[in-house]
């Protein structure tokens, strides 16, 4: 559509750089108005919903999905391990078990790793409030983009 007005258009890598600037939100929308007054601002929102709203969301998405089925499998191999540990203290209570030196150094070493912070279980979270604060952003462009069009659309 716009080969012959913008120099970026020209070839295929640079339409595909241009592309991709638009992907990352670092272009100049400026030259397609000077292009053309409706095609330009229409293929520009069209390519910034579809694309940015659309698939970055779909992305996101995936992401969060695998950090949450991440998350569930650590709470049920968490449930595995308390059965476990309620059955070797039955065991060494019962007297059916001796306990090994092994096995109380790994105690203490279970003991001193608890103590200490683990930043990856507030990892989860912290997606969640990420994902959140780009939905809000998201809402908030496509609003502002839906009363831009209308508003070209107008003049």
């Amino acid at each position: 559509l716009f080969i012959s007005e913008l120099d970026s258009c020209s070839s295929l890598f640079k339409t595909a750089r241009m592309l991709f600037e638009m992907t990352l939100m670092q272009f100049d929308a400026h030259q397609f108005n000077q292009a053309s007054t409706f095609l330009g601002p229409f293929c520009f929102s069209i390519f910034i919903i579809l694309v940015v709203f659309i698939c970055m969301s779909m992305f996101i998405a995936i992401i969060n999905d695998n950090f949450r089925r991440a998350k569930e499998n650590v709470r049920h191999n968490n449930n595995q391990d308390i059965i476990s540990f309620m059955i070797k203290k039955f065991q060494y209570w019962t007297g059916m078990k001796k306990v090994t030196e092994e096995e109380i150094i790994e105690e203490r070493n279970i003991q001193m790793r608890s103590e200490y912070y683990d930043p990856i279980e507030s990892f989860p979270d912290k997606i969640d409030q990420l994902l959140n604060a780009l939905n809000q952003v998201c809402s908030i462009s496509f609003y502002i983009i839906y009363t831009c069009l209308i508003l070209l659309i107008h003049l």
